[in-house]
């Protein structure tokens, strides 16, 4: 669940970390862009309605921008929703940047394809919590801790690596904080996730990058 929303100034994941120095900083000079493809299959990437360049496993490709906003087009081989790289951004002026580009899921495609055994989900290496309920009355700091205050009442830690099975998408409000869940069974109890407390992996073991 690394977790992606409706943020539109510029990347994601590690390309957030590359770019996020040179935003708001324009200038007039291209820079060059070295991208290179982390993910298992071919990558197409396009700017600004350009035309785009196939990429393929490990390989890198070179691209120049200019400082100010642009739109990007990002699709890798097979059956990805798209990759780590907002649809639309702002660059800063930089001498050059270095992105590494690595496919993505919304969080409904991820958990239809662990229902079908594509894939798999696992609680995250660090420490995980789960809630028992959908609906908490409260206040913001009632619920500003799950191992404290009103939310400890209802919620349960959960050890590292537990496979989780049987997913479905839920609708939580927790002291007024109103979010998408991950609801399964444990030990015959429901229980319900935060999607940034799942790691969902491919057959192989690599981790899936996940949008909500």
């Amino acid at each position: 669940m690394i977790w992606m929303v409706k943020i539109r100034t510029i990347l994601m994941g590690s390309l957030l970390a590359v770019l996020a120095p040179g935003l708001g900083c324009h200038g007039a000079s291209a820079a060059p862009v070295l991208v290179k493809n982390d993910g298992p299959s071919a990558v197409q990437l396009g700017f600004d309605g350009g035309q785009g360049k196939t990429i393929a496993p490990r390989d890198t490709a070179q691209f120049s921008l200019d400082a100010g906003d642009h739109s990007s087009q990002c699709r890798f081989e097979g059956a990805y929703d798209g990759c780590n790289i907002e649809e639309r951004f702002t660059l800063g002026a930089t001498k050059g940047l270095n992105l590494t580009l690595r496919p993505m899921l919304t969080l409904q495609h991820a958990i239809a394809l662990a229902q079908q055994g594509m894939i798999s989900a696992q609680t995250t290496r660090d420490k995980a919590w789960a809630t028992k309920t959908l609906e908490l009355a409260g206040t913001a700091p009632d619920c500003a801790d799950y191992g404290a205050g009103k939310l400890a009442s209802v919620s349960t830690s959960v050890r590292s690596g537990l496979s989780i099975d049987n997913m479905t998408l839920a609708n939580q409000n927790l002291c007024g904080d109103r979010k998408t869940v991950i609801q399964t069974v444990i030990d015959g109890a429901p229980l319900y996730f935060e999607p940034r407390f799942i790691t969902f992996r491919d057959r192989a073991g690599r981790t899936i990058w996940v949008r909500q």
